[in-house]
């Protein structure tokens, strides 16, 4: 691969589960990421930092874990002085932009007020270089949607903005977060973010090197796809989740009750959705993903317009995944599940093994590590994760042996770590005598909490010294030590 001459494409979803995709989903169409998939590498144990937003998305663009770049959870900002992949790749003469949801800073104002914050301190400029964590251009718009893509579309179209403004489309018909909207595809935000990206490619000097991040708000909820979306779905043939009255049983406490003690969001008791309406909701959530993978097609396009498309080195992925219903729990939160916590992960690009399929581990972390060493830099001091490329071109099985994610809510009394080996999960909570065990061999839909089985009461001591290393080694290596004393 030639140093700095590789254009760089980091695709990110929000809240899109890894079985939410034609490679793994034979009802999800999406066309656009298969053929992705066919020309590169498809990660099937790549696991999310952390089960919500903001911890996540700084772990993939610091490559080091929650609890030390800072963005522990929602409502946290990240902290400036954090190095991001902006910053090394700005070293090397990228041009970097991205264009959608970032989250590095809370959406709403201080004092746990539900007001959203202003734009202008939201998305401004860093004070030490003014730009966006490292991006020379940014064109944000959050889930409240305000921002870029509220002002973009009242320019296209004024009376439609005012609609939006007042109820986001909601049909008559919506309950809850579902409905199927009348927004015009063009003129929806996930419409936006593609042609946003576009407009930069094509403005592009093909000289330099482009660094492009299209980060899609969807499909995170509400689940309002454009109506003819949704009506791609509406004869399929959806599973619907249930939740064992016996699984209840061996829930750890604080997802029973946890909506009594403040923990967000809401309770952990099942939800209240009848299987009509859950499988409205699943098939809406799959209609928002092809309106995506449609759209990247559309930008797909453009790089192929410039003729760059074969010196790019695409990644596909999501900040975390979505329960949908399983174990009777809906979104997102204190729980790790694999539908909300193993998230997709397609690489494609010059050196990439095509067609490959791997089951190595993976961590939100390696992303970083992995793109910088593609393009001929080696892993920066104090960057945690670990560069996957010799995986990806086929030279070894696997990097890792386990995967770590975190959620830390210590302000409500909730700090758990789980950790992910090929075969089983433990999931620890900081002070509490509980846990979860799951063997995903035999148990392959965590249904059996065998933390405190005693026949497998071996395994569990083994994770747990396993756990324990490795949050050893993940405390924060800065500042690097450059002298003897």
């Amino acid at each position: 691969m030639k140093k700095n001459k590789t254009h760089i494409w980091l695709i990110t979803t929000d809240q899109m589960r890894a079985d939410a995709i034609g490679t793994e989903n034979e009802t999800v169409r999406t066309p656009v990421l298969d053929k992705l998939a066919s020309e590169g590498t498809v990660m099937t144990n790549a696991y999310c930092a952390s089960p919500v937003c903001t911890p996540s998305r700084a772990s993939i663009f610091t490559g080091r874990y929650p609890h030390v770049h800072g963005a522990w959870n929602i409502g946290v900002s990240l902290d400036e002085d954090e190095v991001t992949l902006g910053d090394y790749l700005k070293q090397e003469n990228y041009r970097t932009v991205g264009v959608g949801k970032m989250h590095f800073r809370p959406q709403c104002k201080t004092d746990f007020s539900t007001e959203s914050e202003d734009v202008a301190i939201r998305d401004r400029g860093r004070e030490k270089d003014n730009t966006y964590y490292g991006l020379d251009e940014h064109h944000i718009s959050e889930d409240n949607l305000l921002g870029r893509y509220l002002d973009w579309l009242r320019e296209r179209n004024p009376r439609v903005a005012d609609r939006f403004e007042l109820d986001h489309y909601r049909s008559e018909d919506a309950e809850h977060d579902v409905w199927e909207s009348d927004m015009p595809e063009e003129l929806h935000q996930t419409y936006w973010t593609a042609e946003k990206s576009i407009d930069t490619i094509m403005a592009h000097d093909t000289e330099q090197p482009l660094f492009l991040w299209t980060s899609f708000v969807d499909p995170h909820h509400p689940f309002n796809p454009p109506k003819d979306y949704a009506k791609l779905y509406e004869d399929a043939d959806i599973a619907i989740p249930h939740s064992d009255p016996a699984e209840l049983r061996l829930r750890p406490d604080h997802l029973l009750y946890q909506g009594l003690n403040g923990y967000w969001p809401g309770g952990g008791e099942p939800h209240p959705y009848s299987d009509e309406h859950l499988g409205r909701v699943i098939r809406n959530y799959y209609g928002m993903i092809t309106f995506i993978d449609e759209q990247i097609g559309r930008i797909m396009k453009a790089w192929q317009q410039r003729d760059m498309y074969d010196d790019v080195l695409i990644v596909f992925t999501s900040d975390h995944g979505e329960l949908l219903g399983d174990h009777g729990l809906m979104y997102k939160g204190p729980w790790f599940y694999e539908g909300l916590t193993r998230i997709p992960m397609i690489i494609r690009g010059p050196g990439i093994a095509q067609g490959q399929r791997t089951n190595a581990m993976m961590e939100h972390v390696d992303i970083l590590p992995t793109l910088l060493d593609a393009i001929g830099l080696e892993r920066p001091y104090g960057v945690q994760g670990l560069s996957q490329l010799e995986v990806l071109t086929g030279k070894k099985e696997y990097i890792r042996d386990s995967a770590i994610t975190s959620y830390d809510a210590h302000d409500r009394g909730i700090q758990a770590k789980c950790l992910r080996t090929n075969r089983y999960k433990l999931v620890v909570f900081a002070g509490e005598e509980y846990g979860e065990l799951y063997d995903l061999l035999e148990d392959p839909d965590e249904r059996c909490n065998l933390f405190f089985d005693h026949v497998s009461r071996e395994v569990k001591l083994n994770l747990m010294e396993i756990l324990i290393h490795r949050l050893i080694q993940n405390q924060d290596p800065l500042p690097e030590r450059k002298t003897n004393w």
